[in-house]
This record gives structure tokens, C-alpha cells and sequence, in this order.
């Protein structure tokens, strides 16, 4: 096993490591994590490698560092870690071929969700925003789903779909009463 792999395999310990100690220690978005220092002496490894976890833990969006006040956790809900992983895949000539045919793979996943949902009151209001101002883009439709992933990962796909140049999908009355209608 050559160094490199080694390394990568001790920052990503400490990144699970990390998470448990959040965990059992039940701190929440906003809360304060330990200090290097103490990550450190809590997990016997090196400030180094801690650091290196928690630069990884801040570029993804879990984390945030606020010089002279520490380390918190951010809300995790908007973390990077799919727009960062679509940068990177959806760059390649062969992926971006498969886009357009995954991406309506997820809206019709997505819009199987919204149309499950016991509570229609978003889809209603939707219809109402319709009647009055007009057609409306699919994104504010699938924002009502309730799978956060499935839509983020969809809205990344979106991104490079527009990127290439695919015209905006816009919603009508018609798309929203389907919805509202048992299967």
C-alpha cells in the first residue's frame, strides 16, 4: 500500500470519528465542536490530521471555523458535498451524454413523490400562484417533494442540463391538476 492511500485512510477515520463524537456528545447545528486540541487528544492522533478532516468537514458545508471563536456545526442540510461531486463527474464527455436521460428519471421520481403526499396544500397553492401569475418552472414544483437528496441531486443535473444549453421546463395548470388527482 503506497503512502498516499494510507494517509487518505487515516483522514477519513477521524472524519468518522469526528461524526460519533457529535453524535455522543448530541451536539446540534450551531453548537460548538472541540477544539483541535481536543479532537486530538480524544481520537491519539495528530493535530495535523484533525485539521485535515476538519478542512475537509468545512469545504463540504458541515462545519464552519470563526477566527477566535472555533468550530461549530452548520446546518447540514445545505452542505456541498453533491454541487462539489457534480463538478467533477458531470465534466466528463460520456456522463454528460446519460444527463438529459437522468435527469428526467429523477423528475418522474420526484413527481411520483409530490403526488403521493397526504398533504396537498403545497400543490394547492402552486395551482393557485398558476391561476393567477401563469406557468411557473419545474424546479418550484419538485421543491414541494419531500426527498431533500433526490431534489439536490436533480438541481445539480439541472445546473449542467442548462449549461448545455436545454430550454427551462415550465409547469401549467394542466401538469398541477395531475398531481392533485388519485392515481
Amino acid at each position: 500500500m503506497n503512502m498516499e492511500n494510507e494517509q487518505s485512510k487515516v483522514y477519513l477515520g477521524i472524519v468518522q470519528d469526528i461524526k460519533k463524537i457529535i453524535l455522543t456528545d448530541g451536539l446540534k447545528q450551531g453548537d460548538k465542536i472541540p477544539s483541535e486540541r481536543e479532537l486530538s487528544e480524544r481520537l491519539k492522533v495528530g493535530r495535523s490530521s484533525v485539521r485535515e478532516a476538519l478542512r475537509a468537514l468545512e469545504l463540504l458545508g458541515l462545519i464552519e471555523t470563526r477566527r477566535g471563536e472555533g468550530t461549530f456545526l452548520s446546518d447540514f442540510k445545505n452542505h456541498q458535498l453533491i454541487k462539489l461531486l457534480g463538478m467533477f463527474i458531470l465534466e466528463d464527455p460520456l456522463v454528460q451524454e446519460d444527463l438529459d436521460d437522468t435527469k428526467r428519471i429523477l423528475e418522474k421520481e420526484l413527481y411520483l413523490s409530490i403526488r403521493s403526499l397526504s398533504d396537498k396544500s403545497g400543490i394547492k397553492a402552486l395551482r393557485d400562484h398558476i391561476n393567477e401569475q401563469g406557468p411557473v418552472e419545474l424546479e418550484h414544483v419538485l421543491r414541494l417533494s419531500n426527498n431533500r437528496l433526490l431534489f439536490r441531486i436533480w438541481e445539480v443535473l439541472n445546473s449542467y442540463s442548462t449549461k448545455t444549453q436545454q430550454p427551462d421546463n415550465i409547469v401549467d395548470q394542466k401538469y398541477i391538476e395531475a398531481l392533485l388527482t388519485e392515481n
